[in-house]
C-alpha cells in the first residue's frame, strides 16, 4: 500500500502545464559602439495584459532593454530618464497581450486518464499561441510611431503529450522573439 501512495505522489508532482512566461534572451549584436542615432531610449509604460503580469514584467523588461541594445539603434537604453536631463530622447511605451490554448484529443489519450494512468503513451496535445504587441514610439513627447505587431505560433505532441511540455515552451519563446525583433525591425525604419 506504502508503494502506492508514493506512485501517486509522484504523479501529483510531475508538471503538466505549460509555462507562459518565457521571455526572449537578448542576443549580442556585432558592434554596439555604432547606433543609428545618438539619441537615448527610455523604456516607459511597459504593460503586460495578463493574470501573472506581476512575476515576469520585470523579466520582459530587461529583456527587452537587452535587445535594443543589441541592435544598435540607440545610443543608451534607460529604465528611466534622469530628472536634470534636458536632452532629446525617445520613450517606448509597450503593452502586451499573450493567449494559449491546450487542445488535446481524448479518444488517442483516454488510457492515460483511466485506467493505465501516466502509463499509456499516446496523448495527443496541440498548442496555439499568440503574442501581441502594441508600442508608441515618442521623441520627447511628439509621436512617431504607433504599431500593432501580432505573432502567432503553435506546435504539436504525440507521445506523452501531458507531461513534455518543453516544445510547447520552446515555440513560446520563439514566438516572442520573433515578435521582438520584428518590433526592433519596424522601429529601425522609423529613426
Amino acid at each position: 500500500m506504502k508503494q502506492y501512495i508514493i506512485f501517486i505522489g509522484i504523479l501529483f508532482l510531475v508538471q503538466c502545464a505549460t509555462d507562459l512566461r518565457q521571455v526572449p534572451p537578448p542576443t549580442i549584436n556585432g558592434n554596439p559602439d555604432r547606433t543609428k542615432t545618438n539619441l537615448n531610449l527610455v523604456i516607459g509604460k511597459f504593460e503586460i495584459l495578463s493574470a501573472d503580469r506581476g512575476v515576469y514584467t520585470d523579466a520582459w523588461r530587461r529583456a527587452l532593454k537587452g535587445h535594443f541594445q543589441s541592435a544598435a539603434l540607440f545610443a543608451n537604453v534607460l529604465n528611466e530618464l534622469e530628472p536634470d536631463s534636458s536632452k532629446e530622447f525617445y520613450t517606448i511605451d509597450i503593452e502586451m497581450k499573450t493567449t494559449y490554448q491546450d487542445k488535446y484529443n481524448w479518444w488517442y489519450s483516454w488510457p492515460a486518464i483511466y485506467p493505465l494512468i501516466a502509463i499509456w503513451p499516446i496523448q495527443y496535445r496541440d498548442g496555439d499561441y499568440s503574442v501581441e504587441f502594441q508600442y508608441k514610439l515618442y521623441l520627447n513627447k511628439n509621436l512617431v510611431k504607433e504599431e500593432r505587431i501580432i505573432k502567432k505560433g503553435s506546435a504539436n505532441e504525440f507521445l506523452y503529450g501531458f507531461y513534455k511540455v518543453r516544445n510547447f515552451q520552446r515555440m513560446i519563446e520563439e514566438t516572442n522573439l520573433e515578435a521582438v525583433n520584428t518590433c526592433i525591425k519596424s522601429i529601425e525604419t522609423s529613426l
